[in-house]
């Protein structure tokens, strides 16, 4: 499989930074290529590739015999400074991404623990006890079990990511480990989650979630001293990066273009070879990205004139759920809803809490627009759109500004209940409640309306997914307004 460059720069990244740090010292065995293909959830070839960009850069010695070991010696002083300056240039960015994980991740993290079967409990309960694995992997191979029973794998890559970019590194720091000294609270989870105290769990999730914060700003105020301004280098996160997925990441662009206006309506696409030539991509990877537009139902391709943008409310009718690209491209669709429905409450909370009555103003009056098109579905779009640019802390804007993108999938499922009359009385209620929200400055109702809602667009996408005979569709677990 052919893996996006940006990932072997992350990982190679990572194992820099922990012999940097100390992690890793000279003479040490860094796991077999194998191993760290399984910790990473990637292939035998990336941690190859990772691990001869480390020899060839003096970082490690590598064998068949041995395996990979660290060749080089950093004294005390020059491993608290490599410490130091790699934090100082992360020093907002972690914090943000700390104080994120709470409204992101809480409720997600209580569901699966709730929903994990008796044998991953217990699997999890292992991998606690596995004090020969550094926490590093320990965690990594935490994270898989734990969100295993959610039955998305967008959403393990994403929490993967914000492992690399946060967790990976802190636990890195070898003395950060003292900071989590005493019961395991992984541990205590699995405990509640025997005895089917799930607001106990709940609580303890939480508590989790805030000892993070306290325990990076505790780090920083330790060991990290006040400095000059540095260049901070922001957490990202992108649905599509590797090379044999570029054409999903410009289709999702044409889609976004083609709702701004940037093609109207009945107005040509460029030519491929013109649009090739802009994005410096190959002229095949652009007649794949509008031949997957073709089967969305956004634009039609005419012979001898070119491809037409179709109407958005005409996308049901012109495009075929059939098709095995495209249903994965839904498959992509639902998993995103998924997301949005463990953490839109919680995000929309924050984000309404932060905002200012003229911002609020904004929002309703998007509301009112959306409602004198006469496109109700629309209000979804519109709710995330507000928490993509208001939201308190980056990284749920810079996340919530690409599962915005993946909405766009959903295309061809815009008459799922019924024709525009039927699609409009199925959203008019929850309009008129997200409206009344914003008047009386109600953030709690307006969550928990917005998840509703959500929930419930998510359960009849997956229900259409696996009636399409898609199986994995029928994996991706819902909750009920629980908590």
């Amino acid at each position: 499989m052919q893996q996006d460059m940006e990932l072997q720069q992350a990982l190679y990244q990572l194992f820099k930074m922990q012999i940097q740090f100390g992690a890793h010292r000279c003479g040490d065995a860094l796991p077999t290529i194998r191993e760290a293909s399984g910790y990473f959830m990637v292939s035998v070839d990336t941690i190859r590739l990772v691990y001869l960009r480390l020899k060839q850069e003096g970082y490690i010695s590598l064998s068949t015999s041995v395996g990979a070991r660290v060749r080089v010696s950093y004294s005390d002083e020059e491993t608290q400074r490599h410490i130091q300056n790699f934090f100082a240039q992360r020093r907002e960015p972690l914090l943000d991404l700390a104080r994120s994980l709470r409204p992101l991740c809480s409720f997600a993290q209580w569901f699966a623990l709730k929903n994990c079967p008796s044998e991953t409990l217990e699997e999890l309960e292992r991998s606690c006890a596995a004090a020969q694995l550094s926490p590093v992997y320990r965690m990594l191979q935490q994270l898989q079990l734990l969100y295993r029973p959610l039955g998305n794998e967008l959403f393990v890559r994403l929490m993967w990511q914000i492992f690399l970019f946060f967790q990976a590194v802190f636990l890195s720091v070898p003395h950060s480990r003292g900071y989590f000294r005493g019961s395991d609270p992984l541990l205590q989870m699995i405990g509640l989650c025997r005895r089917g105290d799930w607001a106990a769990l709940w609580e303890c999730v939480e508590k989790y979630q805030e000892q993070v914060i306290r325990f990076l700003e505790q780090f920083y105020q330790e060991n990290i001293p006040e400095g000059p301004a540095a260049e901070q280098v922001a957490f990202s996160w992108s649905v599509y990066k590797k090379t044999s997925q570029i054409c999903y990441s410009l289709c999702l662009d044409l889609l976004l273009a083609i709702r701004g206006g940037v093609y109207p309506v009945g107005r040509l696409l460029p030519t491929p070879a013109r649009l090739a030539q802009e994005k410096k991509i190959a002229l095949n990877t652009v007649r794949r990205t509008y031949a997957l537009l073709n089967k969305l139902g956004a634009v039609r391709s005419e012979n001898g004139v070119g491809t037409r943008v179709l109407p958005p409310l005409q996308s049901a009718a012109n495009s075929d759920p059939t098709d095995r690209t495209l249903q994965r491209r839904l498959l992509d669709f639902a998993k995103g809803c998924q997301i949005l429905a463990l953490s839109c409450r919680a995000c929309s909370r924050a984000t309404l809490a932060a905002m200012d009555g003229e911002a609020v103003l904004k929002w309703l009056a998007r509301f009112e627009e959306v409602e004198r098109e006469g496109v109700y579905e629309n209000l979804l779009y519109t709710c995330y759109a507000f928490i993509a640019a208001y939201a308190p802390y980056r990284a749920i804007r810079t996340i919530y500004a690409q599962l915005l993108r993946m909405l766009f999938w959903g295309f061809p499922l815009r008459d799922l209940h019924g024709g525009r009359k039927a699609v409009n009385a199925h959203f008019a209620p929850y309009l008129g409640s997200l409206k009344a929200c914003l008047r009386c400055a109600d953030g709690e109702t307006f969550a928990q309306t917005l998840e509703e809602l959500q929930i419930t667009e998510t359960r009849c996408v997956v229900k259409y997914l696996a009636e399409l005979g898609l199986e994995e569709a029928g994996a991706i677990l819902l909750p009920c307004n629980e908590i």
